[in-house]
């Protein structure tokens, strides 16, 4: 089995989600969830 390569230090990706709140469809992005932050994903 390989092993995946590390992202270590590599920016999140720039993704938009839409989720619901209020009963109506909101929209966010990475930049707004994560920027100046640190991320880890297992």
């Amino acid at each position: 089995m390989t092993q995946p390569l590390s992202r270590e230090g590599q920016p999140v990706p720039p993704v938009r989600f839409r989720y619901r709140a209020d009963g109506d469809w909101k929209e966010t992005d990475t930049d707004q969830l994560f920027k100046g932050r640190t991320v880890a994903v297992f």
